[in-house]
């Protein structure tokens, strides 16, 4: 690298750091909120408790931090949380199977809702964001915010398994689910549909003519995805970059790592559809998203970049270099071909140019409204 080019690296990083010491901290709505600790339990860290011999030897499998201190030592999963305002935010799902409003086998449709990158759940009281709302259905209806753990570096995996828990309350039998999500949420989802798929067994016929099959258990009609982090940000790959979103799991997500967590092409045949935004000559009203701009492929919202909302099979190349101003590339259109092909299952939602200077933050909604809800 020329000593010309070297410096303006420099310029570029000093811009993102700037950008950290002027705008306001991201707050946990958003992106941002720093580490927390949770009542769910990956594999790895369950532990068997085994008393008796022989035939009256029994074996207790401990598969969360329920009746103790969370993950962390920082907040409590115990019963009386609540009374001391300590609860780790997945204590009502992970300890006390509640679930919002889901109330099982009862021909509900629920709408859930799963939350971005180092956040703990969907809606924040001080952020612009909101569940969808369900007045205008028919029949009966729930709207769900997802408590679900995305602050550690297994942060996809936390949560992915906590979404399972209101998958099976809310989405069986005679339930259904519309599922709503934004920036690592795309992840979340993806990574429990792969990986953590539960299924029941369905029989026809007697004696010798029986056949059983598996078949989903969870009845998910659509995923909607929102600045979808399904293939990874850039950002992650700028070392300490990553730090500006307040969470061991934001340097976890670079491209790489992200496209091999799980089988983005395995949706269990439930269709998930995407919309995307980018930051153009206005840009947004947020520097720190200005700023990281510079360090992500044309076009992005700031965070993630098109071929990642755009749910495209491979990153998308440079148009332009590091130090040039891509602002003249014209593929602004998220659907265009010339992206590339998409994962099996997915579908672009809307396209051209709806969300010209729709930055990360803004996404977040942008779907809820589109839909009319």
């Amino acid at each position: 690298m020329s000593k010309n080019s070297a410096k303006q690296m420099m310029s570029l990083i000093l811009l993102v750091l700037i950008a950290t010491l002027t705008s306001p901290l991201a707050t946990a709505g958003t992106i941002g909120g720093g580490n927390q600790g949770r009542c769910e339990m990956l594999e790895n860290e369950q532990t068997k408790i085994c008393e008796g011999k022989g035939k009256n030897r029994t074996c207790t499998t401990i598969d969360s931090y329920c009746g103790g201190m969370g993950s962390t030592g920082t907040c409590s999963c115990v019963p009386d949380c609540a009374d001391q305002g300590n609860c780790c935010a997945d204590f009502a799902p992970v300890c006390q199977d509640i679930f919002g409003g889901c109330t099982p086998d009862s021909d509900q449709i629920a709408f859930l809702h799963v939350g971005g990158m180092c956040s703990t759940q969907w809606d924040y009281a001080d952020d612009s964001d909101r569940v969808a709302e369900i007045f205008g259905i028919e029949g009966n209806a729930a709207s769900v915010e997802v408590k679900a753990v995305q602050t550690s570096n297994a942060g996809t995996q936390v949560a992915a398994k906590t979404l399972t828990r209101y998958l099976n309350a809310c989405c069986t039998d005679t339930n259904s689910c519309v599922i709503y999500n934004y920036s690592n949420g795309d992840n979340v989802v993806g990574y429990a549909l792969d990986k953590l798929p539960v299924y029941e067994e369905i029989c026809t016929g007697k004696g010798k003519k029986r056949v059983c099959e598996q078949a989903p258990a969870w009845n998910i009609l659509e995923v909607r995805t929102a600045a979808g982090a399904g293939g990874g940000s850039e950002l992650s790959e700028w070392g300490g970059v990553a730090d500006l979103f307040a969470c061991d799991l934001a340097s976890e997500l670079t491209p790489s790592k992200v496209r091999n967590l799980y089988d983005h092409s395995n949706t269990m045949g439930v269709p998930i559809r995407h919309i995307g935004g980018f930051l153009d000559e206005v840009g947004s009203d947020d520097s720190t998203l200005n700023a990281a701009w510079w360090l992500l492929p044309w076009h992005s919202d700031g965070a993630v970049a098109y071929h990642s909302a755009g749910a495209r099979t491979s990153t998308v190349e440079w148009c332009g270099d590091y130090f040039f101003p891509p602002l003249w590339c014209s593929r602004e259109d998220i659907c265009d071909t010339r992206y590339g092909a998409l994962y099996q299952g997915h579908s672009m939602a809307f396209c051209g140019t709806d969300f010209r200077n729709s930055d990360h933050y803004d996404q977040k909604m942008e779907f809820i409204r589109l839909m009319g809800q």
